[in-house]
């Protein structure tokens, strides 16, 4: 589902206008070095329109996420898979896979066609904003083998078998 982005702020001080663009892009100027903790603030009123017309196809896209996430939970076996809770609903925006290869499986499923993304390789303790040095070696290891791979609602039973047998297959 998607609305869009968007938003205006209008200032001549270039303090406030870097603040402004720190806030509105999640604390960050430099990708991944999140200097506060800032949000996701851009969207507009046509934007929210279109949100709005989205929001009816919500439930629809969600299930068909969730059953995307059932099958690559039930056929993938050769990498850790997401844990889903008994008690909580999953909407699986992002369908997230560990791999000790990580980088090497990324650019296999790369060469074969298959989107994959590498979402946060920098642990959040790292990040400039919190400015703490503490060791957090399993966050660590998690941030170095954590692969997303595709669930999105529009995949065809063909495009999931696909990705479930480049995966075991390399493995």
């Amino acid at each position: 589902m998607t609305s869009g982005e968007g938003g205006m702020i209008v200032t001549a001080d270039d303090e406030i206008a870097r603040k402004a663009k720190l806030l509105r892009n999640q604390g960050m100027e430099v990708r991944y070095q999140n200097e506060i903790v800032g949000f996701n603030n851009r969207m507009t009123d046509i934007h929210a329109a279109i949100g709005r017309v989205q929001l009816a196809k919500l439930r629809e896209r969600t299930t068909r996420r969730q059953e995307n996430a059932s099958f690559l939970n039930e056929n993938l076996s050769s990498v850790t898979t997401p844990v889903k809770s008994r008690d909580v609903d999953h909407v699986f925006h992002q369908y997230t896979i560990k791999s000790e290869s990580r980088d090497r499986l990324s650019d296999h499923l790369t060469q074969s066609n298959i989107g994959n993304g590498v979402y946060y390789p920098i642990p959040v303790h790292q990040l400039p904003s919190f400015g703490k040095e503490i060791n957090l070696p399993n966050t660590k290891v998690v941030a170095e083998q954590a692969l997303s791979i595709p669930v999105h609602p529009l995949l065809t039973q063909e495009e999931l078998h696909t990705i479930v047998e480049v995966i075991n297959e390399w493995h």
